[in-house]
């Protein structure tokens, strides 16, 4: 049973853990860096990492929950205590840089030993680093501990709202401003929500809120939206051939302002490169009944001028653009889907992403 730890329990497991071929023991808890350089600093442990005839002395700072944003803090930290404790002991015997993490993904191990920083966690991955004597590096390792992240998954559902509204505008004077952005281009969510989505965002670094709250990396972001993307709950659809198709679609359109219908066209040649085969006759509505109202129409597998898709899934109906008479799907939106597609679609959503990078949508 996977469980999160407090960083007191990851250096109790610390004096448990198995790395072979290396012996791990802690040999203090809590060094101060005065006792050796005089500056105030302080390390979490201090290990003894010995294979063979060998052993280094490595100072170890504990996370919780390893970010990329606290993995740099990290590298910062353990850059400035191991430099200032080996300026005090030429003469001695060295003391190296290391991280411990409940989990280490593949990219901070990357990261860390390309500071020549070693890290370890405790669901066996790692990369030990003594320069010039040893290099030790093992991932593939499942998390066994769970995360502590405020929000289960904020790229995926009303969360995801608060990632998304970046792609519409890069930049934020504050908090209040980004909710106010999503509310303004039809989401719903709360100012506790944004708020813990963006504190998360920018562990990711993702994005930077310093005087203003801004976007960083957004090739990340997109990436992260399409991993955790999955296609709406459609509680019921409906295939037909309607009788005048541009009739058809006036009052559809009509029945939309007059009942207060959320509906958005999908319709991707607006926004990509549109390959042959790729269906534009397809609608999202949270009311298929009030959408057809008065529609001449007849249901058809065969064929049809519409398909009609019912959900109230909140990130369809997200920044629609309005077209003439319809709503659309959102570039981003759009974008998602057909990236989930088959071979045609995936090829349509590879032509919007320079434009959706670069905000030009």
């Amino acid at each position: 049973m996977t469980r999160r730890l407090t960083e007191q329990q990851i250096r109790d497991l610390i004096q448990d853990l198995e790395f072979q071929p290396l012996k791990i023991t802690v040999e203090k808890q809590e060094l101060e860096a005065s006792e050796q350089a005089g500056n105030g600093a302080s390390g979490d442990l201090l290990l003894n990492i010995a294979w063979k005839n060998n052993a280094e002395k490595f100072i170890a700072e504990v996370l919780g929950q390893a970010t990329p944003k606290q993995i740099e803090t990290k590298i910062l930290r353990l850059e400035k205590f191991t430099s200032a404790i080996n300026s005090k002991s030429a003469a001695r015997k060295r003391f190296n840089p290391l991280v411990v993490a409940p989990y280490l993904s593949e990219k901070m191990l990357n990261r860390l030993a390309e500071a020549e920083i070693s890290g370890i966690d405790l669901s066996g991955n790692g990369v030990v680093i003594v320069p010039d004597k040893l290099f030790i590096y093992r991932t593939g390792e499942k998390n066994k501990f769970l995360s502590s992240a405020p929000i289960k998954n904020i790229f995926r559902g009303t969360s995801s709202l608060a990632g998304r509204v970046f792609f519409a505008k890069p930049e934020y004077e504050n908090v209040s401003e980004v909710l106010e952005e999503i509310t303004k281009r039809g989401g719903r969510t709360t100012f506790s929500t944004v708020s813990k989505v963006l504190k998360a965002l920018e562990e990711e670094l993702i994005i930077n809120k310093g005087e203003k709250i801004s976007l960083l990396d957004a090739k990340k972001l997109l990436d992260l939206l399409l991993k955790n993307y999955r296609r709406p709950d459609v509680r019921r659809n409906l295939s037909v051939k309607c009788a005048d198709y541009n009739l058809a679609l006036k009052q559809m359109s009509e029945n939309a302002d007059r009942k207060k219908i959320l509906s958005a066209w999908d319709y991707p040649g607006r926004y990509a490169a549109l390959v042959q085969g790729v269906a534009e006759s397809k609608f999202y509505t949270e009311s298929i009944d009030g959408l057809l109202d008065g529609v001449d129409f007849t249901e058809t597998s065969r064929f049809p001028d519409l398909t009609l898709l019912e959900t109230i899934d909140p990130t369809i109906y997200f920044d629609r653009r309005k077209d003439k008479e319809f709503y659309l799907l959102s570039p981003l939106q759009t974008f998602l889907q057909l990236s989930t597609g088959g071979k045609r679609e995936q090829d349509a959503a590879n032509s919007m992403i320079k434009k959706l990078l670069e905000g030009k949508f």
